[in-house]
């Protein structure tokens, strides 16, 4: 009887053959990877400004604007193209440290020689519906400024944009002011 149990227990699993290989454990689903770069309210700051989205100063419609996530959100990038023509372009790297809980900005043009044609900023202010960047340029003069830029959502699915510069940091003047529209779906 005890031979038939063991047979039994053996054929379900339930213990080895005297002398048999222990059986290899069963595999284990692998558990999904946390999103570190998801994770807190700053990390997903910036979803608000996600999108196509048409230009407007004023009336007119300054450019094209197009912001989207990469890398599991690690990144946004902006690619902005400008109605002036070929050489109203810039592109901008969003950069989030998830140890630091923190979003850097690096914005280029094809002519980074000129003031503005390069920047790096950091995030000093948010909200979860707006959010400060600021870093400083150098002007023509060789002076150095603080720039910083403002993106605010606005009701009905807009982003309020200014950027602005000061010598001192405290009294600021807007060099661009600008309302995004979601452009419409083609």
């Amino acid at each position: 009887m005890l031979v038939y149990l063991l047979a039994a227990m053996v054929a379900n699993g339930q213990a080895t053959a005297p002398g048999a290989p222990p059986a290899a454990p069963a595999p284990v689903a692998p558990q999904p990877k946390a999103a570190p770069c998801r994770a807190t309210e700053v990390s997903r700051n910036l979803d608000f400004w996600l999108g196509d989205w048409d230009v407007y100063v004023g009336q007119d419609l300054a450019g094209r604007d197009v912001v989207e996530r990469l890398l599991g959100g690690c990144a946004l990038t902006e690619r902005w193209t400008g109605s002036e023509g070929p050489g109203d372009q810039g592109f901008s790297l969003f950069a989030y440290d998830a140890r630091k809980d923190l979003w850097t900005q690096t914005w280029v043009t094809d002519d980074s020689g000129v003031p503005g044609g390069i920047k790096v900023k950091v995030l000093r202010a948010h909200t979860p519906t707006s959010t400060t960047f600021q870093g400083e340029i150098e002007g023509r003069s060789g002076a150095v400024y603080y720039d910083r830029t403002i993106l605010t959502a606005v009701p009905g699915g807009r982003v309020h944009q200014e950027i602005q510069v000061s010598r001192d940091g405290v009294a600021w003047r807007t060099g661009f002011d600008a309302i995004y529209v979601k452009r419409a779906a083609h």
